[in-house]
Parts: structure tokens; sequence; C-alpha cells
């Protein structure tokens, strides 16, 4: 293992998870994904997730962890999908997970019933991604219950993406957590 990465909770707590060696990847730090499910709380037992710039998979693997039923990994890096592998089978739950190798938007574009059946969704796009705003809003046509992006304090998303409402964000130093929830208006306003 690179990186000193490890689950917060549930049932692999103080597991580790494998990350690739430098700096390309980000895992969402331990404060953030202690905050993320404190604030989501038992809901996520059995919970559908949607880990998307997955990176090392931490996200998704602290969901399952936490009680998740199962989670899509996606990444368009050969390196990260191979630790996620690699994590699945040390962990046991490689028949609850499900990487895929793709760009994350023209995943979304392919998937779009498979996101809107999703109970949660985490967004987790490099800082500097141009392509962020283009996959909120794809998963704003076809939202599914609960996204959860993680983005830098300097960037502030709009009330409303499609068929998705903010509902909370939260901040820890230069990272910001926004909860945007299905619209339950049934409106697609911009």
């Amino acid at each position: 293992m690179s990186a000193a990465t490890r689950i917060t909770a549930g049932e692999w707590r103080g597991r580790g998870i494998e990350t690739p060696r430098g700096l390309q990847i980000r895992p969402t730090r331990s404060l953030i994904r202690q905050s993320l499910f404190n604030i989501i709380g038992p809901a996520i037992e059995g919970m559908t997730v949607v880990d998307l710039y997955a990176g090392a998979g931490t996200v998704g693997f602290e969901a399952l962890s936490r009680g998740a039923a199962s989670a899509t990994f996606v990444d368009r890096d050969r390196v990260s999908l191979g630790c996620i592998a690699t994590t699945a089978e040390r962990l046991g739950c490689g028949d609850r997970c499900r990487a895929v190798r793709s760009d994350v938007a023209a995943w979304l574009r392919r998937s779009p019933a498979g996101v809107a059946a999703a109970d949660l969704a985490f967004v987790d796009a490099p800082y500097r991604d141009t392509e962020l705003d283009a996959t909120l809003e794809l998963l704003g046509a076809h939202p599914p219950a609960l996204v959860v992006c993680e983005h830098h304090v300097k960037r502030r998303l709009p009330e409303r993406i499609g068929a998705l409402e903010r509902a909370r964000e939260t901040r820890h130093g230069l990272t910001t957590l926004t909860f945007l929830r299905r619209s339950t208006d049934g409106a697609d306003a911009a």
C-alpha cells in the first residue's frame, strides 16, 4: 500500500485502502468522510452508491463498510481501478463492487437509468477540472436520490441543477461538501 488511507468506521474500521503512488490521486480525507457519513447517518445502510472520479475509492469503500449494499467506482485511470480491485479483494467485497474505466461525463451519458436508480452519487472531481459543471448537469438531468459534491471552497454551486436542489453545505478548511437532493416538485429548472 502506498499511503496510509484508512476506513474510519463500520465493518472495516481501521483497514487500509490501496492508493496509487504519487500526487495524482487525492483521496478524500478522513475528516471529510466522517462529516459526510455523520450527515447521512444510518440511511447509508442498504444504499446503492456511485463513486465518481473514484481515485482510490475511499468514499465507496467507506460507504460499504458502513452498510451500503453496493458501490460503483468510475474513474478513467487504470492504476486507480487496479487499487480499487486490490482493496475489494482484500476486504472480501468484490461481489458488492463494480469498477468502470471511463471518463465520468461519458459514462453518465451512457448510463442515465443506472445513475437515476442510485441512492447516492459522490462527486470528487479534481479541483481545477472544467468537466465538473457538465458532470453536475448530467446528474441533474437523471438525478439519483442524493448527490454529494466535494469541491474547493471558492467554487459555489447553484441552488438548483436540473432536477437537483441544494439541501446543505458544510465547509472543512479549503473543502466544501455540497448536498444536492432530487427535487420533489418535478421541475427541471437550470
